[in-house]
């Protein structure tokens, strides 16, 4: 987990930017940061999440209300969504210049060697970021999502990663230059690259969470912040005799959807329910990978189901992205998108009872998986800085940084060294 406000300020980091409105982006860039430690141990990255550079009411326009209409909103999110993604900004940059002054301020002290940005508000701010300071720097655009906002397209950006051909083929339409989008796929969040034995590490989570590994077990998830019906799922699922199937419940930050799911373990289920709340990197692969099934929203979810070869069951995701996601659960028969809980029951019940359909979705799951894209982006993030100069701030944009900024000691006689290399992919 990141920790709040109390990153240790190394010189000429990696500045991965991230944004907590749900935990898919944070698991990614953790990823990305493991990936790039991996391929250069010496070179220091830091983990951002934006909100928490963010002023009240910035926090409150893009976490809290987008949060709120997800859950409550679907309808209204959706077209708010459809309209975004047409825009050349998905807010004013005068506003996210003032809303996160703060996190400008952190890249003036840290003075970054490269960008990352995983989100496409993320990627706005970052580029902001890198044109206001005069950075000569690569910056790297990461879109975990199936979708191609225009708001992506910034002239900043050095890569642009997308997790398919096509989806960069739409960026390109929308004025990305060709050379500098690649579709190698959906980066993994920390520790879904690694091969996991599954029988072991059934054995092993049964013996933690006092579970019989010779009866099915099902995973129920609602991300981050718990959304979604899980307090209905759990209830429907526990009723289930043949099979009657072992339930992980995991509310993520959701104290309330937690503290209701426990009490269904009362009335002589709770030998076959266990309550988790927040889950973090370590434990949620060795979950997922010992687990038979899962009933979860989709996003990061999607893929790291995929790597861990777990069929996932999903109920109709808000507007967005996971809308396709839900979709290609079926067209990939990776799982099954199911539009009702009474479909859902019997889509779980149907599933545990037929061996051969599951190893049959996870067949599908391991050839569609495509594995190492965090490692691939971070081999070629070390290409691109092969010799860079660490004093990165443009000497021309000196007097407007002092201007701007007052803060002339730290940032005179500096010199570049940054030359774009984006169109040198690599290959490997």
């Amino acid at each position: 987990m990141i920790e709040r406000n109390r990153h240790v300020e190394q010189p000429n980091p990696v500045l991965i930017l991230a944004i907590e409105n749900g935990a898919g982006h944070i698991r990614v860039a953790q990823g990305l940061a493991a990936a790039i430690h991996s391929t250069q141990p010496s070179l220091p990255v830091m983990v951002v999440d934006i909100a928490d550079y963010m002023t009240r009411l910035m926090r409150f326009t893009h976490v809290t209300s987008y949060l709120w209409l997800v859950k409550h909103a679907p309808a209204a999110w959706g077209l708010i969504d459809k309209y975004q993604k047409k825009q050349t900004h998905t807010s004013p940059e005068w506003y996210y210049r003032k809303g996160s002054n703060r996190l400008f301020k952190l890249a003036r002290g840290v003075r970054p060697r490269a960008l990352i940005a995983t989100e496409v508000g993320c990627c706005e701010v970052a580029a902001l970021i890198k044109r206001d300071l005069g950075l000569r720097v690569p910056l790297v655009a990461i879109n975990n999502d199936l979708d191609a906002d225009r708001a992506w397209v910034q002239p900043e950006v050095d890569l642009y990663s997308f997790v398919t051909d096509a989806l960069g083929e739409e960026l390109i339409s929308h004025g990305a230059p060709r050379e500098r989008v690649v579709g190698w796929g959906a980066p993994l969040s920390l520790g879904f690259d690694v091969a996991r034995d599954r029988e072991k590490e059934n054995e092993d989570v049964c013996l933690w969470l006092d579970l019989n590994p010779r009866l099915p077990l099902v995973l129920i998830a609602g991300g981050g912040e718990g959304m979604g019906r899980i307090e209905e799922i759990t209830k429907l699922l526990l009723d289930l005799q043949q099979p009657a199937p072992q339930l992980v419940v995991l509310t993520g930050h959701n104290q309330r959807a937690k503290l209701r799911c426990e009490q269904l373990g009362r009335n002589g289920a709770s030998k076959r329910l266990r309550v988790l709340g927040w889950t973090g990197p370590e434990l949620m692969p060795k979950l997922m990978s010992a687990a038979d099934l899962m009933v979860s929203k989709l996003g990061s979810t999607f893929y790291e189901a995929m790597a861990s070869e777990l069929p996932i069951i999903a109920l109709p995701p808000p507007p967005g992205s996971e809308r396709v996601q839900h979709r290609l659960l079926d067209e990939w028969n990776v799982g099954r998108g199911v539009r009702t809980l009474e479909e859902l029951v019997e889509t779980v019940e149907r599933l545990l009872s037929q061996p051969s359909e599951l190893s049959a979705m996870r067949e599908q799951a391991r050839a569609r998986c495509q594995r190492f894209v965090s490692q691939r982006i971070a081999r070629w993030l070390a290409e691109t800085l092969g010799g860079q100069n660490p004093d990165l701030i443009d000497p021309d944009r000196e007097a407007t940084l002092y201007a701007l900024y007052a803060n002339t000691e730290q940032y005179r006689n500096v010199s570049t060294g940054y030359k774009s290399s984006a169109s040198s992919l690599c290959d490997s």
